[in-house]
This record gives structure tokens, C-alpha cells and sequence, in this order.
């Protein structure tokens, strides 16, 4: 069954054309937290992160512009779809 991160690459991919999705790469993967996710458009200067250690919601979503928690897949979808087209 796939994670929730997962879900979550492949709405966002399926409804922005051209979205990157990056996992933060750990100097020491195991001992070290990797769940933050970087979602970025190319030519739009916004970055949103979103952040989970296990890669399940709730997720916290941070931008330049705001702060937020999305609790469902679809509600993760919404926010950062929204941050990145408003960039």
C-alpha cells in the first residue's frame, strides 16, 4: 500500500505539469529524519516543504507565505497546489 507521500507526488504531478518533488537526501538515511519533501515549479521562485517523519498525515506545510498542517491527502494537495499556483 502506498504512503501517503506518495499519494501525494503523484496527485500533485497529475495536476501541475512540470512539479518537482525532492526528499531532503540525510547524510546518514536510517539515523537521520528524511521526511521533508521540497515541491517546486520551474520558473516560479516559491518552494513549499512539507514535512512528515513517517511520510503519513498529518503533514506540516510551510512556505515563504504561511504556515499550515494538512490532515487528509487531499488536503495537502489543495494547500500546496494553491501555494505554488500563487507563486
Amino acid at each position: 500500500m502506498p504512503r501517503d507521500i506518495d499519494l501525494i507526488i503523484e496527485q500533485l504531478t497529475a495536476r501541475l505539469p512540470g512539479v518537482r518533488v525532492t526528499q531532503l537526501q540525510v547524510a546518514h538515511p536510517g539515523a537521520d529524519d528524511d521526511g521533508l519533501w521540497f515541491v517546486s515549479m520551474p520558473g516560479r521562485a516559491a518552494t513549499v516543504q512539507i514535512e512528515s517523519s513517517q511520510g503519513s498525515c498529518p503533514f506540516l506545510i510551510e512556505s515563504d507565505f504561511s504556515t499550515s498542517h494538512g490532515r487528509t491527502v487531499d488536503e495537502v494537495v489543495e494547500i500546496v497546489s494553491g501555494l505554488i499556483r500563487g507563486a
